[in-house]
C-alpha cells in the first residue's frame, strides 16, 4: 500500500510536495528537496510536462525518487498521448512500483514551449480514470487481459473556487463515479470557499488542498486582471504580496502559504495539503517550519 493511501485512509494529515523534473537529464535540482524533506513529508509529486512545457518523463523521475528512498506521485496528462500510450505509461509506472497517479487533462499546448505540437486528448480525465480502474481488474481498455493486475491510488483535480461552482461539482461527481480515490484542489486562497466545497463533497471524499507560493509575475498578472489559470488569486491577496523585489514576493508568499496550511489543518478543511513552492526544498522547509509541521 502506498504511504499516501495509508495516511489518507488512516485519518492522518499527509503533506505532499511538488518537485520539478529537469528540462534535460540532470536530476540534481529535482532530487535536492527529496533528500532534504524525505521523512518529513509523505510523497513527492512529479508533474507531466506542466503548462505544456517539455521536461523529463514523470515515470523516469519517479524511479529516481524511489531510488532516493522516497515515495513518488506521478501526474499523467491526457493532452500528449493516445490511450495506447497512456495505458503503456500506467503499466510502466506499476511495474516500477509507482502507485500514486494524478490524472489530469493538461494545459493547452499554445501555452507552453512547443506551441506547434499537436494535442491528443484521446481520453479525458474521467475516461482515463475509468481505464486505470479497468486495468486494476486485469484488462486494458480494449477488453484484452493483462499479464498481472496493476495497483494504483488514483487522484484527480478539483477547483473549489470555480465560479459558477455547479459545473465543477458535476465534474467532481463524474470523477467520483469513475473511481477516483482522492482529489487535489487547484491552489486555494479563500478558505471560506474551500470550506463550502468540502461540505458539498462530504467527509468521505478524500481531498488534499493545494497551497501555492505564487510567482512575482503571477501577482502582477492578478493585479492587472490577466492571470490565466484554473484558479484565482484575489486582488486583495495580490496587493499584500506585491513588492518590487521578487525575493520579497516569495518571502511574503511563503508566509501566506504557512498561514493557510496551518489554518487548513487546524480547521479540518481538508485531509491533507499539497504544497507548490516551485520545487525549492529550502522554501518548502521554511513553510513547514512556520506552519509547525
Amino acid at each position: 500500500m502506498s504511504k499516501l493511501k495509508e495516511a489518507l485512509e488512516g485519518g492522518k494529515f499527509p503533506i505532499v510536495v511538488e518537485i520539478k523534473p529537469p528540462k534535460g537529464i540532470n536530476p540534481e535540482a529535482m532530487l535536492a528537496p527529496v533528500k532534504s524533506l524525505n521523512g518529513r513529508v509523505t510523497a513527492f509529486s512529479i508533474p507531466d510536462n506542466e503548462h505544456a512545457k517539455m521536461r523529463l518523463s514523470p515515470v523516469a523521475a519517479a524511479q529516481l525518487v524511489k531510488a532516493a528512498g522516497a515515495e513518488p506521485m506521478i501526474h499523467l496528462t491526457c493532452r500528449d498521448r493516445n490511450r495506447l500510450a497512456l495505458e503503456s505509461e500506467l503499466l510502466g509506472a506499476a511495474a516500477l512500483g509507482v502507485e500514486n497517479v494524478l490524472i489530469i487533462s493538461g494545459d493547452f499546448v499554445n501555452q507552453g514551449d512547443h506551441p506547434d505540437a499537436k494535442p491528443v486528448y484521446d481520453a479525458d480525465s474521467v475516461q482515463l480514470l475509468q481505464i486505470a480502474k479497468g486495468m486494476m481488474t486485469g484488462f486494458d481498455s480494449a477488453g484484452q487481459e493483462l499479464n498481472g493486475k496493476p495497483q494504483y491510488y488514483l487522484g484527480a483535480v478539483a477547483i473549489p473556487e470555480a465560479d459558477p461552482l455547479g459545473p465543477q461539482l458535476l465534474r467532481v461527481k463524474k470523477k467520483t463515479t469513475a473511481g477516483v480515490d482522492f482529489f487535489i484542489t487547484a491552489p486555494v486562497y479563500d478558505l471560506s470557499k474551500l470550506q463550502e466545497f468540502r461540505q458539498k463533497l462530504g467527509a468521505e471524499v478524500k481531498m488534499l488542498a493545494t497551497v501555492k507560493v505564487p510567482k512575482a509575475a503571477e501577482v502582477d498578472q492578478a493585479l492587472e486582471g490577466k492571470l490565466r489559470k484554473v484558479y484565482s488569486l484575489p486582488v486583495a491577496v495580490a496587493q499584500e504580496l506585491k513588492a518590487d523585489d521578487p525575493a520579497e514576493v516569495e518571502r511574503k508568499g511563503a508566509a501566506l502559504a504557512a498561514k493557510l496550511l496551518k489554518e487548513i489543518k487546524a480547521k479540518n478543511l481538508a485531509d491533507g495539503v499539497y504544497l507548490k513552492a516551485r520545487g525549492k526544498g529550502e522554501l518548502m522547509a521554511a513553510i513547514l517550519d512556520q506552519a509547525g509541521i
